[in-house]
């Protein structure tokens, strides 16, 4: 005696839809899988283009050339009143030239040379002129720093002063060394750190240093 064959339910045009999206959930989850540890962490930081103080870096927005350092105990800020320090102020000169909108630099990190970030803030400064794309302008970055922690300092410099994930930041070798760091912490006369010319709106021209 045969037995009558079960009926096998077939699927709804839902459940066919939910079964599609759970496969394309799954190949996406080995796709994102398939990414190394190290990959995360390489997509998570900026990318480091590595200059030293005279030479130029070609960054995706602009190219950058630090072309001075300097320090001494007490910051000139020109119209503002001056700081003292117990250590150094550390004072590098930027001209840097944008190549697509108006970019200039917003974000600016000093790593000394123990490895610790110093980041912008109340004293530590990053003053940039109004920039034109294809025109060179000025920034002037001024951070506070240990006199034995001075050499072997680097400055890194972004556009964004909020996001620089996964975008161009120069990694400044200052070129800093022990001597050098004892002779500006000697200084009796200031390092100079006021904000850089602007353009003259009549003539098109920057204005002349103080």
């Amino acid at each position: 005696m045969s037995t009558p064959g079960r009926r096998v339910p077939l699927p709804s045009r839902q459940g066919v839809l939910t079964t599609a999206l759970v496969v394309a959930a799954l190949a996406s989850g080995r796709a994102v899988d398939a990414m190394t540890p190290e990959d995360r962490v390489v997509f998570g930081r900026p990318f480091l283009r590595a200059v030293a103080v005279g030479e130029a870096v070609q960054l995706r927005y602009a190219e950058l050339r630090p072309t001075a350092v300097d320090g001494a105990p007490v910051l000139d800020r020109g119209a503002e009143p001056p700081m003292q320090s117990p250590g150094l102020w550390v004072v590098t000169t930027v001209t840097v030239t944008p190549t697509l909108d108006a970019e200039t630099l917003r974000h600016a990190t000093f790593v000394d040379g123990r490895g610790r970030e110093l980041t912008q803030g109340v004293r530590n400064e990053l003053r940039c002129a109004t920039a034109v794309p294809g025109v060179p302008t000025e920034c002037v970055v001024a951070f506070e720093v240990a006199v034995d922690a001075a050499a072997g300092s680097h400055l890194r410099l972004a556009r964004s002063g909020q996001e620089v994930r996964g975008d161009d930041m120069a990694d400044v070798d200052l070129g800093i060394t022990p001597a050098q760091a004892r002779a500006w912490a000697a200084r009796t006369d200031r390092v100079h750190g006021a904000a850089p010319p602007e353009i003259d709106a009549a003539t098109g021209e920057r204005e002349a240093k103080p």
